[in-house]
């Protein structure tokens, strides 16, 4: 049996193991996430010091130690450091909170490949993207991880009645009901989304995550939209987000 193994991965945590050594959870396209030990990483000329860092993307070289039933990071050769999202509190911010949903729904539930993709090529984006930017991209991340995850609310119909959400009228987000309703089942803690940020979401919900930035939103739904997204994400993960709690005020 080959116990060596390559694969594409992104560095989603890292955790320190001993004095010396770092604990990894790896998002990778084929097995999801993968918990392995950088040996050394935290010596100051460990060879896996700076390749094993948050957000880093690359190729990873594994060996499976099954005297200590583990992992071992042999080797990471990394194609994208994504400097700039560590440099930035707010793009920092922002892909931890990514990070994090991926790591409390253990890597999309099955749909590893498709997330792996969409959180590459989210950090490319966010990488060099302005700081005032990310809420937008963050936006669309996030809807695009709850389809993975079979959370992503229906905007075409409404969530109590079934009925199709009348064109050109208000959606309002119902928590207990994970959806959008029509104003007959309104209620004044309902947060309302207006019909030109129902159309905005529809539209941009088809196109490919860069083409959806090109799309603006209307005056004043940015807040709103992020608001009802950051919602359904909680309630997915169905955990208090720790990224949210630290970054309030930043994200």
């Amino acid at each position: 049996m080959n116990r060596s193994r390559t694969t594409r991965a992104i560095v989603l945590r890292n955790s320190r193991i001993g004095e010396m050594h770092k604990g990894v959870v790896l998002l990778t396209p084929q097995e999801g996430l993968v918990r392995a030990i950088a040996y050394g990483a935290y010596a100051a000329k460990g060879k896996l010091r700076g390749t094993t860092n948050l957000f880093c993307a690359g190729t990873a070289y594994l060996y499976a130690d099954p005297a200590r039933d583990s992992t071992k990071v042999t080797d990471f050769d990394v194609e994208h450091f994504f400097s700039g999202i560590r440099e930035n509190l707010v793009r920092f911010y922002t892909a931890s909170l990514w990070s994090e949903s991926i790591l409390m729904t253990y890597g999309g539930g099955g749909e590893s490949e498709g997330l792996f993709h969409l959180l590459l090529h989210g950090l490319e984006l966010l990488d060099t993207l302005p700081a005032d930017r990310a809420p937008a991209l963050s936006i669309q991340f996030v809807w695009r991880f709850l389809e993975y995850g079979g959370a992503q609310p229906d905007l075409y119909h409404c969530a109590r009645s079934g009925e199709p959400l009348a064109a050109g009228e208000p959606a309002w987000y119902s928590g207990a009901d994970q959806g959008f309703c029509g104003p007959s089942f309104a209620t004044d803690d309902m947060p309302m989304w207006q019909p030109g940020a129902l159309a905005f979401m529809r539209h941009t919900a088809l196109l490919a995550l860069d083409e959806s930035l090109r799309v603006v939103p209307p005056d004043g739904s940015l807040a709103r939209i992020k608001r009802v997204v950051y919602a359904l994400l909680q309630d997915h993960v169905e955990s208090p987000l720790q990224s949210l709690k630290t970054g309030s005020g930043i994200l």
